[in-house]
């Protein structure tokens, strides 16, 4: 079990290295469409396999699998996370279990898919109150908040919403936001600025309608201006900074399983060594009692 765990494991760092290095050439691409020397077909040009390296990044992220497991697009049970229970032990407990947490490694995951871009998000409908509703189109990345009571929502009323694999969650129960369809809007984008794996996620409203767009996004083209461009880089070097996170937690638990195996074959060995002296037979002791008990008959035949 530890051996196939880190095999696992080697799988998604090799396919996080693949990704690192694509990151670097499009920080190479950035920082050259930042010079202007480049004029407008030039950046046209650099922003022409800039977007096929992110689309290769999406693509090492959807078919990098181990026995049909995803293992970088975030699709397990943690927030935006894969997670894989690596039973190392015979028993049911904490120490006979690692628990390996990865990252999602889309284009999305990183903040490097492109300004504008809608996050993908689903959500559960309001629960309490039948006359409040929440519409998701993820396409255009909108949710649209309306009552079609004019007392608006109430108090307890809850809305859960999974964006890029991370779960934001509202109660209408706090006197700072209106229970109209406005209030619960601004409510809810509160609550989207406050969870941390979602800061690469911007959010703008309208009223009762709530916009969300992946910021830190890529665009050196012809219609890029400086500003853009610096942040293409700054979203890069942030995005290659998650990966060598991810790649050093990976290793070090691909590590920490080379001390289990060992640990385990030392524990089958001498376990092995133990149930060994108490049921097979001493060689040694029975070919001694053979030869005597062989002895003491022969002496015996000849004395009678």
């Amino acid at each position: 079990n530890a051996q196939d765990g880190q095999a696992l494991i080697n799988t998604a760092e090799g396919a996080h290295k693949e990704i690192e290095n694509i990151l670097q050439r499009m920080r190479e691409l950035a920082v050259q469409s930042s010079n202007d020397t480049n004029d407008g077909t030039d950046r046209t040009n650099l922003q022409a396999e800039m977007d096929q390296l992110v689309e290769e990044i999406d693509r090492i992220s959807s078919v990098t699998t181990w026995a049909g497991q995803s293992l970088l697009n975030g699709d397990g049970t943690g927030a935006n996370k894969a997670q894989f229970n690596f039973q190392i032990g015979g028993n049911t407990g904490d120490g006979d279990r690692i628990l390996v947490e990865i990252d999602a490694m889309s284009a999305a995951g990183l903040a490097v898919s492109g300004a504008g871009t809608p996050p993908a998000f689903t959500n559960d409908a309001f629960t309490g109150n039948a006359s409040g509703s929440a519409t998701i189109d993820d396409d255009a990345g909108t949710v649209t908040f309306a009552t079609t009571d004019a007392s608006g929502f109430t108090t307890g009323d809850a809305f859960t919403a999974d964006i890029n694999g991370t779960t934001v969650s509202i109660t209408v129960a706090d006197d700072a936001f209106t229970d109209d369809a406005a209030g619960i809007a601004e409510q809810f984008a509160v609550e989207i600025a406050k969870v941390d794996e979602l800061r690469d996620i911007s959010v703008s409203r309208a009223g009762g309608v709530l916009t969300l767009s992946v910021g830190g996004g890529i665009d050196i083209g012809s219609t890029s201006t400086t500003s853009s461009r610096d942040t293409a880089i700054q979203a890069i070097d942030a995005a290659i900074s998650k990966v060598n996170t991810q790649r050093a937690n990976l290793g070090a638990v691909s590590n920490r399983l080379d001390n289990t195996v060992s640990n385990l074959t030392n524990v089958a060995i001498n376990l092995e060594g133990g149930k060994g002296r108490i049921e097979d037979a001493d060689f040694a002791a029975e070919s001694t009692s053979l030869a005597k008990s062989q002895i003491l008959q022969q002496a015996s035949t000849a004395m009678l």
